[in-house]
């Protein structure tokens, strides 16, 4: 669903004022609504345009990591009380013209393997884009989205909270609903973070990073309280059907999610033959990481599914 003209828009730059770097329940609202209106967020990419078409692995090294996943807002919804629920549906998603992936050192599930920086960029005037001679449809994404958070203080943009924020949810397309506990009068919503392309769980730590308008509209729900986000979601639009998956399996979880990720790197760089972190850097676009198994002690089963296309007829 498209909304032809948004009731409020906030324009902003990587220098505007109403682009926040913290979660921060203390910061001066950049827009006002009331519930049923409809507003549109306009957020750079992740990294806040530090990194432009232009710019190479080089410049991912030097990245300030501080900077990363601005938010945009906060947008008080009048009448938003602590202990009601905000109802964000997300109407339309307009991407930017262009977009990057790539490893930032220091980030991703195997940062301490692979500690070089990696870019490439793409564009996104198309509808679809070319991974390892692949083409994987666009499917725009917001990868944060939240309430600011009850404890005052700054809190960093890029770790989700019970509050909502940096989930990284590839389900939060147009369409979606997302329901956010209120902590604070007005609720006070931020988002940010716009995808062109995610697999499940951001694996390599950047999915197809680029410039976001997002068109909301947000409704106050009492009596409803929650701990913790909802999201109304559909996977309509991941059809891959067909997938190699590698398994992790062991007592701790996360070991397994590890594990399950080596052996799909190995394999993916060893059929295109190219360097390891060219090829892990892939996954945070299309790999998929899953829970498979959490009941028979004393191990866990954790699967790395790649799109098997990735790996012809091999």
């Amino acid at each position: 669903m498209s909304v032809a003209k948004p009731y409020k828009t906030i324009h902003n730059c990587p220098n505007c004022k109403q682009l926040h770097p913290h979660w921060d329940c203390s910061l001066a609202p950049a827009l006002v609504v009331k519930p049923g209106e409809i507003f549109s967020l306009t957020s750079p990419d992740a990294s806040n345009g530090l990194l432009t078409r232009q710019s190479t692995s080089t410049d991912m090294a030097r990245i300030d990591y501080n900077k990363l996943d601005p938010l945009c807002g906060p947008v008080f919804v009048e009448g938003a009380q602590v202990g009601d629920v905000l109802k964000v549906e997300v109407l339309d998603l307009e991407l930017g013209a262009w977009g990057w992936t790539g490893l930032i050192p220091g980030f991703g599930l195997l940062h301490d393997e692979f500690p070089q920086a990696y870019l490439q960029t793409f564009d996104l005037t198309g509808d679809s884009v070319e991974i390892l001679g692949e083409r994987f449809a666009l499917n725009p994404m917001m990868g944060v989205l939240g309430t600011a958070p009850r404890m005052r203080g700054e809190f960093p943009s890029i770790a989700p909270t019970v509050a909502g924020g940096n989930i990284d949810v590839r389900y939060l397309q147009a369409g979606a609903t997302l329901y956010l506990p209120v902590f604070n009068e007005g609720a006070l919503l931020s988002g940010g973070d716009g995808h062109g392309l995610q697999g499940e769980g951001e694996v390599s730590g950047a999915a197809i990073e680029a410039p976001m308008t997002s068109t909301l509209r947000v409704e106050i729900l009492r009596g409803t309280a929650l701990a913790a986000p909802v999201l109304d979601m559909s996977t309509r639009n991941y059809p891959e059907t067909e997938y190699r998956n590698f398994l992790g399996i062991g007592p701790d979880l996360m070991a397994a999610a590890r594990d399950a990720t080596r052996y799909a790197i190995d394999a993916l760089a060893a059929v295109h033959n190219i360097d390891p972190h060219v090829a892990y850097a892939v996954f945070g676009m299309v790999a998929e990481l899953r829970i498979h198994e959490v009941v028979d002690q004393p191990n866990w089963v954790v699967g790395c599914m790649l799109p098997r296309r990735l790996f012809g007829a091999v």
